[in-house]
């Protein structure tokens, strides 16, 4: 299931020019999402006190400063300037700095452990990218990374159902990573076995993503999502308000009458660099 045959300079820029003008509607949106399975990331990898940590596509950076939190020495690094920027300014205790996942600036065997915390389907080749986190591991060091399952039972999932049933996904945009692909646990073993990771683990966890009315959820995907956002911004604007009507009405069951808490379940991988 890799990704051969996209254009995957074009999915990078994509991806690159997207974060970096969506950098602070992703803190806003997705901070008390993302940042719910960080504990669990950190404990699975053993992040404490003297860990060598690297934050793989950082983001606003809520991993690597977590992992600063333990007494680590934590580095983030992501694509995008005005990521990076915000990260730094949030976190000061971790060092962050910009680069590419498929081509890591680090010599071979630095960190004790690499997180990557939704960060993976982001990267035009996924499997460069996390053979570049084994590289630079040392022996007995820990990858943890974090994906999406779904789409069943997935707040991405009803949103992508929305637009497909009022609008169209066949958009002249760059194909990348699928978004589900390392939801499957056996994607996972068999992507990192091939590496040659061991001790190859996943786990499902369950997520909630709490907005404030069932009808906000495509307006925070335009202001919060690279690639969602560029997909609704092809969209014929006759068509927009039937996929946010969509949108709102696959919501309103999860709707309590102070939030709408929509399901975003995870799954959270860890191997170990023999």
């Amino acid at each position: 299931m890799s990704n051969d045959g996209f254009d995957k300079e074009a999915f990078r820029k994509l991806e690159h020019d997207g974060w970096n003008s969506l950098s602070a509607g992703y803190h806003d949106h997705w901070q008390l999402v993302t940042t719910q399975i960080v504990p669990a990331l950190l404990e699975r990898t053993a992040v404490g006190a003297g860990c060598q940590v690297l934050d793989v596509a950082s983001g606003p950076g809520y991993a690597a400063g977590a992992a600063a939190a333990l007494g680590a020495t934590a580095t983030g690094i992501d694509l995008a300037e005005n990521m990076q920027a915000l990260a730094a300014a949030n976190f000061p205790a971790a060092s962050f700095r910009l680069g590419d996942a498929e081509d890591l600036p680090f010599e071979t065997g630095s960190f004790d452990v690499v997180t990557i915390n939704f960060g993976v389907l982001h990267f035009p080749d996924a499997d460069k990218a996390l053979a570049e986190t084994f590289r630079v591991l040392k022996p007995g060091g820990r990858l943890g990374f974090t994906a999406w399952q779904g789409p069943e039972n997935c707040a991405l999932g009803m949103a992508m159902d929305a637009i497909a049933q009022e609008g169209t996904v066949r958009v002249d945009l760059p194909k990348g990573t699928p978004v589900f692909r390392f939801a499957d646990h056996g994607e996972c073993a068999s992507v990192l076995g091939a590496i040659g990771f061991t001790e190859i683990a996943s786990t499902d966890i369950m997520l909630t993503w709490s907005l404030p009315r069932p009808d906000l959820l495509m307006e925070t995907l335009r202001q919060a999502t690279a690639r969602t956002s560029a997909l609704l911004g092809a969209q014929d604007p006759a068509d927009l308000p039937a996929i946010k009507a969509a949108m709102t009405e696959a919501c309103k069951p999860f709707d309590n009458g102070t939030t709408t808490d929509l399901p975003m379940p995870a799954v959270l991988t860890v191997g170990t660099k023999p």
